[in-house]
């Protein structure tokens, strides 16, 4: 169950990246696009896949899950940021993408929806991962997978965090061994996991049979 405390720091979270929102794009490099290109070629997207993009932003990551499943299928782009969601909208993306504005705790869809729930540069800002992994994998089809990606190392995502601090400060992704655990305690198998100076990369499918 949610404490006061939790709650007010997912509206503190909210309302700061609400301010961002409108900034945001001005952070994307070309490094950082050529990076989420490579992501993309490692998972293998099926063709008209239905694809839930956690913490979509602004849609940095919105153009390469179009051409992956090949203007078919279904992306719902997902985020607890009105303001991120409203400059996402404004780049008027394939109508194949829908909007959803709604916490990773209560996500409004139904059970085994999706093909692939992908969190791009998302995953630490989740208040409460373990509820976040459970309610992703609920809406996961059977054998379908979840993608935590960054475009940087674990330790330079930490590090940013904290340098930044404020409400992001303890934003953190946890180590090999708490993230595995995390995943595994919500019915996904781990397939992957790379850390490297360039990005961040772990992959789960969702158990046929509970652990």
């Amino acid at each position: 169950m949610a404490t006061n405390s939790s709650i007010s720091l997912d509206i503190q979270r909210q309302k700061y990246f609400d301010r961002l929102a409108s900034s945001w794009d001005k952070e994307v490099t070309q490094e950082t696009l050529e990076c989420l290109g490579n992501i993309i070629k490692e998972l293998n997207i099926s063709p008209g896949s239905r694809v839930l993009d956690i913490g979509s932003g602004t849609g940095i990551f919105l153009p390469f899950l179009i051409e992956a499943i090949g203007g078919k299928g279904r992306i719902i782009a997902l985020d607890f940021s009105a303001e991120m969601l409203h400059q996402a909208k404004a780049k008027t993306f394939n109508p194949i993408v829908d909007f959803i504005q709604s916490d990773v705790t209560a996500i409004p869809l139904p059970d085994n929806y999706a093909n692939l729930a992908i969190c791009n540069s998302a995953f630490p800002h989740f208040g409460n991962k373990s509820a976040a992994l459970k309610e992703i994998a609920r809406v996961i089809k059977s054998n379908g997978q979840l993608v935590i990606c960054h475009t940087a190392s674990r330790n330079k995502i930490n590090q940013l965090h904290q340098a930044v601090g404020g409400v992001v400060s303890t934003d953190l992704l946890p180590d090999e061994s708490r993230l595995r655990e995390l995943i595994e305690q919500a019915g996904l198998a781990v397939t992957r996991m790379k850390d490297k100076s360039e990005y961040y990369l772990v992959t789960a499918r969702k158990m046929t049979q509970p652990p």
